[in-house]
C-alpha cells in the first residue's frame, strides 16, 4: 500500500505543477525531472513485484491488489510518456489518466477493507 501512496503523493505534486502552467506549457527541467523520477520509480516497483510473483513472495493482498494496481497505472499512461519529456497537454491528460487509475485502485482496496470489519 506503502508504494501506491508514493505513486499518488509524487502524482499529486506534477498534476499541481501542470496545473499551474495550464493552457501555457513551458519547457520546466524541473517537472521533466519529476515525471522522470515517477516513471522509473513505477517500472522499478513493477519489476521488484514481477520478480517476487515468479519466486512466489508475494502475499495474498499483494498479488490480487498492489501488483495489479501498479501493472495498471504502468501500462496506463506512465509508459506513454518519454523520459524528459516537456510539460504538454498530452502529458497532462497522461498524468490524470493515471491518477483516475490509481484511485480506482485505491478506492477497490478501501472498499475490501471495509469489507474484512
Amino acid at each position: 500500500m506503502q508504494r501506491l501512496m508514493e505513486i499518488k503523493s509524487r502524482l499529486e505534486v506534477i498534476a499541481a505543477a501542470l496545473s499551474e502552467q495550464y493552457p501555457r506549457y513551458r519547457a520546466d527541467p524541473v517537472l521533466s525531472s519529476l515525471v522522470t523520477d515517477l516513471k522509473d520509480y513505477v517500472e522499478t516497483e513493477r519489476t521488484k513485484l514481477q520478480k517476487q510473483s515468479k519466486s512466489g513472495q508475494l502475499t495474498e493482498f499483494e498479488k490480487v491488489f498492489i501488483a495489479p494496481a501498479i501493472q495498471e497505472v504502468y501500462l496506463t499512461s506512465i509508459d506513454k510518456i518519454r523520459r524528459g519529456a516537456k510539460p504538454s497537454s498530452e502529458m497532462s491528460n497522461h498524468i490524470f489518466d493515471t491518477s483516475t487509475t490509481l484511485d480506482y485502485w485505491l478506492f477497490e482496496i478501501e472498499d475490501f477493507e471495509n469489507q474484512k470489519e
